[in-house]
């Protein structure tokens, strides 16, 4: 879902680079509009919004953001605005495929290259940002063998 990462500095951009990004930014900044009359985005679709800029922040930490927005009384951000909350430091996806099986492996017990599909719920649910049972759901069609009823972690 990401899309690739805005660098940060335009220093090494032409102008025209510079006004390429800027519109890309702005088409996806717009998906996120509730008016398309108005050119900003409700606070409240931060989170999307910083995702789909390939930022991967908790729900607490941006909820914590949000709500620091709303207590200077923003409620609705501009693009401008936007640009500066990106260049604050989030946590960027890494969907690199090696480090996300290690991190699968820890739990394949019998070492067979599967995670039994109730003991990934129950991880998924309590370690780190849990998960709803949609997005547990979701995840486990990603690698599910019904054979084994286990989730393959490769």
């Amino acid at each position: 879902m990401a899309e690739e990462e805005i660098p940060r500095s335009v220093d090494d951009l032409t102008h025209e680079e510079v006004n390429e990004k800027l519109q890309h930014m702005n088409e996806l900044f717009s998906k996120f509009k509730d008016n398309s009359e108005v050119d900003t985005v409700h606070a409240n679709r931060l989170l999307q919004v910083l995702q789909v800029f390939g930022k991967n922040p908790s729900q607490i930490e941006c909820n914590k953001r949000v709500e620091a927005l709303k207590g200077d009384e923003i409620f609705e951000l501009t693009l401008e605005d936007f640009i500066k909350i990106l260049d604050e430091p989030w946590t960027s996806i890494n969907n690199d495929r090696n480090i996300i099986h290690k991190a699968f492996d820890k739990f394949d017990h019998e070492k067979d290259g599967y995670i039994d599909i109730e003991k990934f719920r129950e991880i998924m649910r309590t370690l780190g940002e849990p998960l709803s049972d949609e997005e547990i759901d979701d995840f486990i069609q990603l690698g599910v063998n019904e054979q084994h009823k286990k989730l393959d972690i490769e």
